[in-house]
């Protein structure tokens, strides 16, 4: 049985989390949550989830990209961070998420590879960059690509500003 690392405060217990921004070829990957979980069913977003106890972000995002989606990937560089308050088992809880920016193994040429949900009713999409503001994703998510964005851009492009 997995444990999920956590921290707890004074105010609220704190989750910790770890979402993959995942670009190839001037597209991000977003899947769709399954609409049997009981925490955002059937929501569109990054690959994301909790830390398990003793995990260090870093391995959670790969092992979490792994879990929702069968690909394998490589952290390319920390993107940023968000917290946000939300109920996770019947109890009020302070998230603290890491974005990292990823890259996937095995991904060569412009072919987008293909994914393989938990559930076959889950949707998958690699979302070009410019349709990523108009999809209807939520601000959390929109948030963690856009600071994906930001360090691949600083990562392809040093030294120029971010278009």
């Amino acid at each position: 049985m997995k444990r999920e690392r956590t921290r707890s405060g004074p105010a609220a217990e704190t989750l910790l989390l770890a979402a993959a921004v995942v670009l190839h070829y001037g597209r991000v990957l977003i899947v769709q949550r399954s609409a049997m979980e009981n925490f955002l069913p059937s929501v569109w977003g990054v690959p994301c989830g909790k830390l398990d106890d003793g995990e260090e972000p870093q391995h959670a995002v790969l092992r979490e990209l792994h879990e929702e989606t069968g690909l394998a990937g490589t952290v390319v560089r920390y993107a940023g961070e968000q917290t946000f308050r939300s109920v996770w088992r019947g109890r009020p809880v302070e998230n603290q998420q890491s974005n990292f920016l990823v890259g996937l193994n095995g991904a060569g040429g412009d072919e987008f590879p293909q994914v393989c949900t938990p559930d076959p009713k889950q949707g998958w999409e690699w979302l070009p960059i410019d349709k990523i503001d108009s999809f209807g994703l939520d601000e959390h998510n929109l948030t963690a690509i856009h600071q994906g964005l930001a360090v691949a851009w600083a990562v392809s492009s040093p030294g120029r500003p971010a278009p």
